[in-house]
């Protein structure tokens, strides 16, 4: 996902107004990032619940199998199995357990869990709509043709991304191409009965699906980008949505999306506010987005002192820093 820098960079250490601690929590959210592969390979054997609650095991889980049945469902279809239903649940537990021992894929469906999470949390909470924000509301009534359609796009697999969380599933047209090669690199090594031609006809099927099908992470890049000079409207979880909130903040702050998703968790405080000054907001600004996310939190007193370009140096410093 990204490489780990060789120091902080000068013009951090040179900084007076860059407090220490801040690396000092951001080094202690690097931590806990780092045992997520492990505590996600083997699902329940962690006593910390705060990055992976019994609700997100089981979504996770479910996102895994989800997946498995519906590449064997096409697999049983190319092969001509007299039941592809069958065929395709009395495999689905054993590739989906090898699809579990990929940090890529297990680290892709966690955030997808938290962000449906954050999204339930705030509708409940804020009275947030999930699906339909103040702002994609006015760019789908935009003159903008093309912002428009990105936007009614975004809405509707919005909607569908809600839905399918709920039954805790995984279309295989959601997955980003990084993570569906690696989908069908693990099935073909378990698979190796399968000749070349067939795996190559699945796999030519399920491209052609997800050619015909826009995800929603695409639309949700399109509309964000549609905004141009604007972007900063999208920065705020009222008016946005946690969907176009986190596409836009893992863009201007120079995160990978997944990473941004996960650094709304409570544990991730300096993470997601150095990633606020990073994105441009103001410490205001910043403090009013850490306030509707975790309201009884408080601001680290050294985000106020930190630049735009300091905070995205920091956050480059981190393992888990920055977007490939």
């Amino acid at each position: 996902m990204t490489s780990v820098p060789d120091a902080i960079p000068e013009s951090i250490h040179a900084d007076q107004q860059v407090d220490a601690s801040l690396r000092a929590e951001l080094a202690r959210g690097d931590m806990a990032l780092s045992t997520l592969t492990p505590v996600l390979t083997h699902f329940l054997n962690t006593q910390d619940r705060s990055l992976f609650s019994d609700s997100i095991v089981a979504r996770v889980r479910g996102m895994l199998r989800s997946a498995s049945y519906r590449l064997l469902r096409v697999e049983a279809e190319e092969i001509g199995a007299n039941d592809v239903f069958a065929y395709a649940e009395a495999r689905a537990d054993m590739l989906a357990e090898e699809l579990a021992r990929h940090a890529g894929f297990l680290g892709h469906c966690h955030a997808l869990s938290i962000e449906w999470q954050l999204a339930d949390r705030l509708r409940s909470r804020n009275g947030i709509d999930p699906i339909l924000s103040p702002l994609l509301q006015s760019l789908i009534a935009t003159g903008d043709a093309q912002l428009s359609d990105a936007a009614m796009g975004t809405l509707a697999a919005q909607a569908r991304f809600i839905e399918q969380q709920k039954r805790m599933e995984m279309p295989l047209a959601e997955l980003p191409e990084e993570q569906f090669v690696n989908f069908i690199s693990v099935w073909r090594r378990q698979r190796e009965d399968l000749s070349d031609d067939l795996a190559g006809s699945v796999e030519t099927r399920i491209r052609q699906m997800r050619a015909d099908n826009e995800a929603r992470l695409s639309l949700l890049e399109r509309t964000a980008a549609g905004l141009g000079a604007r972007a900063d409207v999208a920065l705020s979880l009222a008016h946005a949505g946690a969907a176009l909130f986190l596409t836009t903040l893992a863009h201007k702050a120079g995160q990978d999306r997944d990473i941004a998703v996960v650094s709304t968790n409570d544990r991730q405080l300096v993470r997601f506010a150095l990633s606020l000054r990073a994105a441009g907001l103001s410490p205001a600004e910043t403090r009013a987005q850490l306030r509707c996310l975790h309201p009884d939190a408080s601001m680290p007193a050294a985000i106020a002192q930190v630049s735009r370009a300091d905070a995205r140096a920091l956050l480059e410093s981190s393992p888990f820093g920055h977007a490939e």
